[in-house]
């Protein structure tokens, strides 16, 4: 809320506290202005009078987060290094020669000054919104962001922690080559496309394979795909055979790409990711995944979220054996276990 002089209200604003005249209420908390209000107002000669502002109206925990000065702050400083890293990335493709590693994490550094925690860069980047014409070179950079953050929950050292960012970076450089409609195309994609834009590893690697570059960043770009139960692509690649490096980059690809609204669906919720994620553990190698799985499991509590069956409960605990199945309990101060009501589905959060 803000309070502002009687001559700066307008129409549509909203009273946020009672206006009071020799103790008269003349207007509640809550009221919509208009120009008989402010004749009134005038007419009394209220001199100031407090209005909400649009934080204020927020509901949502996400809305509120895009009125917060850091946010806006961070959204506007990453515009403009979207746009830097973007330019980078080109210059590479047309001539071959990469960004100075100094370059890029400089982009990382200095995106990181607005960021005080992992978790909120987690809220930070659920609340962006990806200009369609930007999508690869958005989600590198979330991975690269979030690879700090994650290298910061599991304390690697600062020279691996740079690799790990570097490899965010760089792992999804080959679909800057794959055509963009078939991309980020709405609908299913036919055999010869999938097989194309599985093809995006192989296709990065032979663009870095010859660079003076990190060895742990070549196989990020060549073995993000590969999952340790040997499902994974190119080359079916299992368990520790896997770059530690590329195991990381895969958990980060695969939260940006489920927290990310895309054609055909809006992002998913956190603890959607989480039960994504739980369902596929044999994937991923667990000991690196559940420091962030915990991490996100964590900040939800408190949350408010809205059920399948439109009924709407705050997050109080964490079930530490599923962690996309908390307890939640409603403003009747009645307690629901989702562990043990597997009819019920979280569809939002609010």
């Amino acid at each position: 809320m803000k309070t502002i002089t009687r001559m700066e209200l307008k129409p549509g604003m909203i009273i946020g506290e009672p206006v009071v005249d020799k103790d008269k209420l003349l207007y509640d908390a809550g009221t919509k202005v208009d120009d008989k209000i402010i004749a009134k107002l005038n007419r009394h000669e209220v001199m100031c009078v407090t209005i909400l502002e649009d934080i204020d109206l927020a509901t949502t925990h996400f809305e509120k987060i895009r009125f917060n000065e850091n946010f806006k702050a961070f959204e506007k400083t990453y515009t403009v290094l979207l746009s830097q890293y973007k330019a980078e990335m080109k210059l590479f493709l047309h001539t071959g020669v990469k960004p100075s590693d100094e370059v890029l994490l400089g982009i990382y550094d200095e995106l990181f000054t607005y960021i005080p925690t992992g978790g909120i860069l987690l809220d930070y980047l659920y609340n962006m919104t990806p200009d369609e014409d930007e999508l690869t070179y958005t989600h590198c950079l979330n991975v690269a962001l979030l690879a700090g953050a994650i290298a910061d929950w599991v304390s690697m050292s600062e020279e691996d922690k740079k690799t790990l960012v570097l490899c965010g970076f760089y792992y999804d450089i080959g679909k800057l080559r794959i055509p963009y409609d078939i991309l980020w195309k709405p609908g299913k994609l036919t055999p010869y496309e999938y097989d194309l834009v599985k093809h995006h590893t192989v296709i990065g690697y032979m663009m870095v394979r010859g660079l003076d570059m990190n060895e742990h960043v070549k196989n990020s770009v060549i073995m993000h795909h590969e999952r340790l139960d040997g499902s994974g692509y190119p080359y079916h690649v299992t368990g520790d055979n896997i770059d530690i490096f590329a195991r990381y980059i895969a958990i980060a690809d695969a939260y940006i790409a489920m927290a990310s609204p895309r054609a055909h669906r809006s992002a998913l919720t956190p603890l959607q990711i989480l039960g994504n994620f739980e369902a596929s553990l044999h994937k991923y190698d667990v000991e690196l995944l559940m420091p962030l799985m915990k991490r996100m499991a964590d900040a939800q509590i408190g949350s408010t979220v809205q059920l399948s069956d439109n009924s709407v409960w705050e997050v109080q605990l964490i079930n530490p054996n599923h962690l996309s199945r908390p307890i939640l309990r409603n403003e009747k101060n009645e307690f629901l276990d989702l562990l043990s009501r597997k009819d019920l589905e979280i569809s939002k959060n609010l």
